[in-house]
């Protein structure tokens, strides 16, 4: 008896088909909506006493994680955070539609915590969010309720210095807060715990959040109770005074002495801080 040969052609064919991964046409609107923040984790202007884990800032879809640093470099997504106070760079890690923050030292206890995001968070298609936003909260005390207002000066260019680093340093804890002035050199940076403060700008020419040391600064000091800081005009600090670089005659009554280096926009140059000499024997002209 011959033995029977059966195939299951068709329905192996069928079962194949069943199982294939169903596509959704191809086309549709584009997206050209940036992400969009929808929640932060801890929520701000509160206090949290033992707080454990990092900050998050959580959007409505997955945003791009970015170059990565290597060699000491911090990333591009690393860039859009500034938290403060801290002494040291902050871990800042990509989670798909979550940017987390924290300390490398860890949460200190008794402080006034801000975490800022920067504008420029991209989402997969490269559309880019031009809103940031502030976190602050505590880590046990008071809630902070100071708010250090001021503008940052270009002392070469005479200029608003736009998007000027900002630190403040309380004093005598010596604890320092960071932001970045708007485009007109102006800045907010609030809210933070009562007392006393250095505050500095800076030209942050290589855009690390950090002063560095041939970068143009100036401090002033704002005393308890006061929040204005006025023009802080910033410029680079040497030990070499200005000196005389080159003189143009302007007619037979005046001459324009050029220097090294700018003045003291607030100097006052009377008549007794110069002297004029008849040449060859240097007699003082009155």
């Amino acid at each position: 008896m011959r033995p029977l040969r059966i195939t299951f052609a068709a329905p192996l064919s069928l079962l194949i088909l069943s199982c294939a991964r169903m596509e959704p046409p191809p086309g549709g609107p584009p997206d050209a909506s940036p992400p969009q923040l929808i929640a932060t984790v801890p929520e701000s202007l509160a206090s949290y006493d033992g707080l454990e884990g990092p900050v998050e800032f959580i959007f409505d879809e997955v945003v791009s994680e970015g170059g990565g640093g290597g060699q000491g470099r911090r990333s591009e997504l690393a860039r859009l955070v500034i938290l403060s106070p801290t002494r040291e760079d902050p871990k800042v890690d990509w989670r798909r539609s979550r940017i987390t923050v924290e300390p490398e030292e860890g949460w200190q206890p008794n402080r006034v915590y801000r975490a800022q995001l920067l504008p420029g968070v991209t989402d997969l298609r490269n559309n880019r969010s031009d809103e940031g936003t502030v976190l602050t909260f505590t880590t046990g005390g008071p809630l902070p309720n100071t708010t250090l207002t001021g503008q940052v000066v270009d002392w070469s260019s005479g200029r608003p210095a736009a998007a000027a680093l900002v630190e403040a340093l309380l004093l005598p804890d010596s604890l320092r807060y960071r932001v970045l002035a708007d485009s007109s050199g102006s800045f907010s940076l609030g809210p933070l715990a009562a007392g006393e403060y250095i505050v500095s700008g800076v030209l942050d020419e290589n855009r690390n959040l950090r002063a560095d040391g041939r970068e143009a600064f100036d401090s002033v000091r704002i005393a308890p109770g006061k929040t204005a800081a006025g023009e802080i005009w910033t410029f680079v600090h040497d030990t070499t005074a200005p000196r005389a670089a080159g003189v143009t005659v302007g007619d037979s009554l005046s001459a324009a002495i050029e220097l090294a280096q700018p003045l003291d926009p607030r100097l006052r140059l009377l008549p007794g801080n110069a002297t004029v000499s008849v040449l060859p024997d240097s007699t003082p002209l009155t």
